[in-house]
Protein backbone atom coordinates (compact mmCIF):
# COMPACT_ATOMS: atom_id res chain seq x y z
CA UNK A 1 0.00 0.00 0.00
CA UNK A 2 1.18 3.53 -0.81
CA UNK A 3 0.72 6.91 0.82
CA UNK A 4 -0.46 9.68 -1.47
CA UNK A 5 1.48 12.32 0.48
CA UNK A 6 4.68 10.27 0.15
CA UNK A 7 4.09 9.81 -3.59
CA UNK A 8 3.51 13.56 -3.94
CA UNK A 9 6.85 14.26 -2.23
CA UNK A 10 8.73 11.98 -4.63
CA UNK A 11 7.07 13.53 -7.70
CA UNK A 12 7.15 17.13 -6.46
CA UNK A 13 8.69 19.87 -8.57
CA UNK A 14 10.87 20.70 -5.54
CA UNK A 15 12.09 17.11 -5.17
CA UNK A 16 15.65 18.00 -6.23
CA UNK A 17 15.89 21.14 -4.12
CA UNK A 18 18.05 21.21 -1.03
CA UNK A 19 16.37 19.91 2.12
CA UNK A 20 17.90 22.83 4.01
CA UNK A 21 16.15 25.35 1.75
CA UNK A 22 12.74 23.77 2.14
CA UNK A 23 13.21 23.27 5.87
CA UNK A 24 14.16 26.91 6.44
CA UNK A 25 11.16 28.08 4.41
CA UNK A 26 8.59 25.80 6.07
CA UNK A 27 9.96 26.19 9.59
CA UNK A 28 10.03 29.95 9.09
CA UNK A 29 6.37 29.92 8.08
CA UNK A 30 5.62 27.71 11.09
CA UNK A 31 7.41 30.10 13.44
CA UNK A 32 5.52 33.11 12.08
CA UNK A 33 2.18 31.28 12.38
CA UNK A 34 2.92 30.13 15.93
CA UNK A 35 3.97 33.56 17.22
CA UNK A 36 1.61 35.95 15.46
CA UNK A 37 -1.37 37.52 17.17
CA UNK A 38 -2.89 38.82 13.95
CA UNK A 39 -5.56 37.06 11.94
CA UNK A 40 -4.30 38.74 8.79
CA UNK A 41 -0.77 37.40 9.24
CA UNK A 42 -2.05 33.90 9.99
CA UNK A 43 -4.18 34.03 6.86
CA UNK A 44 -1.22 35.21 4.79
CA UNK A 45 0.93 32.35 6.10
CA UNK A 46 -1.74 29.84 5.10
CA UNK A 47 -2.21 31.46 1.70
CA UNK A 48 1.55 31.50 1.17
CA UNK A 49 1.80 27.79 1.99
CA UNK A 50 -1.04 26.96 -0.40
CA UNK A 51 0.50 29.09 -3.15
CA UNK A 52 3.91 27.49 -2.73
CA UNK A 53 2.30 24.04 -2.81
CA UNK A 54 0.73 24.98 -6.13
CA UNK A 55 4.13 26.12 -7.42
CA UNK A 56 5.62 22.80 -6.32
CA UNK A 57 2.79 21.01 -8.17
CA UNK A 58 1.35 19.24 -5.16
CA UNK A 59 -1.96 17.66 -6.25
CA UNK A 60 -4.97 19.47 -4.85
CA UNK A 61 -6.62 16.24 -3.72
CA UNK A 62 -3.53 15.15 -1.83
CA UNK A 63 -3.28 18.54 -0.11
CA UNK A 64 -6.93 18.54 0.94
CA UNK A 65 -6.79 14.98 2.29
CA UNK A 66 -3.62 15.80 4.24
CA UNK A 67 -5.29 18.87 5.77
CA UNK A 68 -8.62 17.20 6.55
CA UNK A 69 -7.60 15.31 9.69
CA UNK A 70 -5.73 18.23 11.32
CA UNK A 71 -8.57 20.59 10.37
CA UNK A 72 -11.12 18.42 12.18
CA UNK A 73 -8.87 18.27 15.25
CA UNK A 74 -8.34 22.06 15.18
CA UNK A 75 -12.07 22.64 14.76
CA UNK A 76 -12.90 20.55 17.82
CA UNK A 77 -10.28 22.43 19.85
CA UNK A 78 -11.64 25.78 18.66
CA UNK A 79 -15.14 24.84 19.79
CA UNK A 80 -13.88 24.05 23.29
CA UNK A 81 -12.22 27.49 23.41
CA UNK A 82 -15.29 29.34 22.15
CA UNK A 83 -17.77 27.69 24.53
CA UNK A 84 -17.52 29.01 28.10
CA UNK A 85 -19.50 28.61 31.30
CA UNK A 86 -22.17 31.21 31.80
CA UNK A 87 -24.39 33.17 29.43
CA UNK A 88 -22.78 34.46 26.26
CA UNK A 89 -23.30 37.54 24.13
CA UNK A 90 -23.44 35.58 20.87
CA UNK A 91 -25.08 32.30 21.90
CA UNK A 92 -26.38 30.71 25.09
CA UNK A 93 -27.75 27.31 25.99
CA UNK A 94 -28.39 26.64 29.65
CA UNK A 95 -25.17 26.98 31.68
CA UNK A 96 -22.89 27.49 28.67
CA UNK A 97 -22.53 30.16 26.03
CA UNK A 98 -20.29 31.88 23.50
CA UNK A 99 -19.28 35.49 23.95
CA UNK A 100 -17.43 37.79 21.59
CA UNK A 101 -14.07 37.44 23.34
CA UNK A 102 -14.05 33.64 23.41
CA UNK A 103 -15.20 33.46 19.79
CA UNK A 104 -12.40 35.77 18.62
CA UNK A 105 -9.82 33.75 20.57
CA UNK A 106 -11.12 30.51 19.07
CA UNK A 107 -10.95 31.88 15.52
CA UNK A 108 -7.41 33.20 16.05
CA UNK A 109 -6.18 29.90 17.51
CA UNK A 110 -7.79 27.96 14.66
CA UNK A 111 -6.26 30.25 12.04
CA UNK A 112 -2.79 29.99 13.59
CA UNK A 113 -3.02 26.21 13.92
CA UNK A 114 -4.20 25.72 10.33
CA UNK A 115 -1.48 28.05 9.01
CA UNK A 116 1.20 26.14 10.95
CA UNK A 117 -0.21 22.83 9.75
CA UNK A 118 -0.13 24.09 6.15
CA UNK A 119 3.57 24.87 6.54
CA UNK A 120 4.31 21.36 7.80
CA UNK A 121 2.20 19.72 5.10
CA UNK A 122 4.12 21.76 2.52
CA UNK A 123 7.38 20.29 3.81
CA UNK A 124 5.96 16.75 3.89
CA UNK A 125 4.49 17.08 0.39
CA UNK A 126 7.74 18.31 -1.19
CA UNK A 127 10.43 16.40 0.73
CA UNK A 128 10.59 12.57 0.91
CA UNK A 129 11.13 11.09 4.36
CA UNK A 130 14.49 9.67 3.28
CA UNK A 131 15.76 13.19 2.59
CA UNK A 132 14.41 14.45 5.91
CA UNK A 133 16.10 11.64 7.86
CA UNK A 134 19.37 12.24 6.04
CA UNK A 135 19.07 15.95 6.80
CA UNK A 136 18.54 15.20 10.49
CA UNK A 137 21.72 13.10 10.53
CA UNK A 138 23.69 15.86 8.84
CA UNK A 139 22.31 18.31 11.42
CA UNK A 140 23.81 16.12 14.18
CA UNK A 141 20.43 15.14 15.61
CA UNK A 142 20.98 12.25 18.09
CA UNK A 143 21.00 8.89 16.33
CA UNK A 144 18.36 7.55 18.71
CA UNK A 145 15.83 10.14 17.49
CA UNK A 146 16.66 9.41 13.84
CA UNK A 147 16.33 5.66 14.49
CA UNK A 148 12.89 6.13 16.05
CA UNK A 149 11.72 8.25 13.12
CA UNK A 150 13.06 5.74 10.57
CA UNK A 151 11.49 2.75 12.31
CA UNK A 152 8.16 4.57 12.64
CA UNK A 153 8.25 5.41 8.92
CA UNK A 154 8.87 1.78 8.00
CA UNK A 155 6.24 0.53 10.43
CA UNK A 156 3.58 2.72 8.80
CA UNK A 157 3.97 0.92 5.47
CA UNK A 158 4.26 -2.51 7.07
CA UNK A 159 1.03 -2.00 9.01
CA UNK A 160 -0.76 -0.56 5.99
CA UNK A 161 0.21 -3.63 3.95
CA UNK A 162 -0.95 -5.94 6.72
CA UNK A 163 -4.27 -4.11 7.08
CA UNK A 164 -4.82 -4.14 3.31
CA UNK A 165 -4.14 -7.89 3.04
CA UNK A 166 -6.39 -8.74 5.99
CA UNK A 167 -9.22 -6.56 4.71
CA UNK A 168 -9.00 -8.13 1.25
CA UNK A 169 -9.21 -11.59 2.82
CA UNK A 170 -12.22 -10.53 4.90
CA UNK A 171 -13.96 -9.05 1.86
CA UNK A 172 -13.37 -12.29 -0.05
CA UNK A 173 -15.24 -14.14 2.71
CA UNK A 174 -18.13 -11.60 2.62
CA UNK A 175 -16.97 -10.07 5.87
CA UNK A 176 -18.53 -6.73 4.90
CA UNK A 177 -21.79 -8.03 3.42
CA UNK A 178 -23.90 -6.56 6.25
CA UNK A 179 -23.54 -3.97 8.96
CA UNK A 180 -23.17 -6.56 11.71
CA UNK A 181 -20.56 -8.52 9.74
CA UNK A 182 -18.69 -5.31 8.90
CA UNK A 183 -18.48 -4.28 12.55
CA UNK A 184 -17.20 -7.72 13.50
CA UNK A 185 -14.66 -7.66 10.66
CA UNK A 186 -13.41 -4.21 11.63
CA UNK A 187 -12.88 -5.37 15.21
CA UNK A 188 -10.99 -8.46 14.03
CA UNK A 189 -8.96 -6.30 11.64
CA UNK A 190 -7.88 -3.92 14.43
CA UNK A 191 -6.95 -6.85 16.68
CA UNK A 192 -4.93 -8.54 13.95
CA UNK A 193 -3.10 -5.32 13.03
CA UNK A 194 -2.30 -4.69 16.71
CA UNK A 195 -0.76 -8.16 17.03
CA UNK A 196 1.15 -7.69 13.78
CA UNK A 197 2.44 -4.31 14.98
CA UNK A 198 3.64 -5.81 18.25
CA UNK A 199 5.44 -8.66 16.47
CA UNK A 200 6.95 -6.38 13.84
CA UNK A 201 8.18 -3.92 16.49
CA UNK A 202 9.83 -6.75 18.45
CA UNK A 203 11.62 -8.07 15.38
CA UNK A 204 12.73 -4.57 14.36
CA UNK A 205 14.08 -3.98 17.86
CA UNK A 206 16.09 -7.21 17.66
CA UNK A 207 17.40 -6.22 14.25
CA UNK A 208 18.43 -2.75 15.39
CA UNK A 209 20.17 -4.20 18.43
CA UNK A 210 22.12 -6.52 16.15
CA UNK A 211 23.28 -3.54 14.06
CA UNK A 212 24.25 -1.50 17.07
CA UNK A 213 21.05 0.57 17.08
CA UNK A 214 21.48 2.10 13.62
CA UNK A 215 18.40 2.08 11.39
CA UNK A 216 20.54 1.98 8.25
CA UNK A 217 19.01 5.12 6.74
CA UNK A 218 20.92 5.98 3.58
CA UNK A 219 22.70 9.32 3.83
CA UNK A 220 21.53 11.10 0.70
CA UNK A 221 24.21 13.46 -0.66
CA UNK A 222 23.54 17.07 0.29
CA UNK A 223 22.34 19.27 -2.57
CA UNK A 224 23.70 22.71 -3.22
CA UNK A 225 21.75 25.53 -1.59
CA UNK A 226 20.25 28.01 -4.04
CA UNK A 227 20.86 31.58 -2.92
CA UNK A 228 17.98 33.05 -5.01
CA UNK A 229 15.58 30.54 -3.46
CA UNK A 230 16.69 31.41 0.08
CA UNK A 231 16.42 35.14 -0.62
CA UNK A 232 12.97 34.72 -2.18
CA UNK A 233 11.84 32.61 0.78
CA UNK A 234 13.15 35.24 3.19
CA UNK A 235 11.21 37.87 1.29
CA UNK A 236 8.04 35.76 1.56
CA UNK A 237 8.60 35.43 5.30
CA UNK A 238 8.72 39.19 5.76
CA UNK A 239 5.01 39.19 6.43
CA UNK A 240 5.08 42.52 8.18
CA UNK A 241 6.29 44.13 4.99
CA UNK A 242 3.68 42.24 2.97
CA UNK A 243 0.92 43.47 5.30
CA UNK A 244 2.23 47.04 5.11
CA UNK A 245 2.35 46.92 1.30
CA UNK A 246 -0.74 44.81 0.76
CA UNK A 247 -2.13 45.36 -2.67
CA UNK A 248 1.18 46.20 -4.34
CA UNK A 249 1.64 42.58 -5.51
CA UNK A 250 5.26 42.00 -4.53
CA UNK A 251 5.86 38.83 -6.55
CA UNK A 252 9.53 39.29 -7.37
CA UNK A 253 10.60 36.07 -5.72
CA UNK A 254 7.91 33.75 -7.10
CA UNK A 255 9.91 32.83 -10.21
CA UNK A 256 12.86 31.66 -8.09
CA UNK A 257 10.56 29.65 -5.80
CA UNK A 258 8.88 27.99 -8.76
CA UNK A 259 12.10 26.74 -10.35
Amino acid sequence: MRLSLDDAAWSSRWRTRSTLEKSLLCLGLLLVAATTTSMAVAGLVGACAVGLAALARVPVGVWLRAMLGPAVFVGIGAVTIAVTLGPGDLWSLGPIGVDEGSASRAVLVAARALAATSAMVLLAATTPMVDLLAGLRRARVPEVAVDIAAVTYRMVFALLDAASAIRAAQAGRLGYASGRAARRSVGQLCAAVLVAAWDKARRLEDGLAGRGGVAAVPLVPARAVSTPFVLAASQRLGLGRVVAHEGRGEDAGLDDLAE
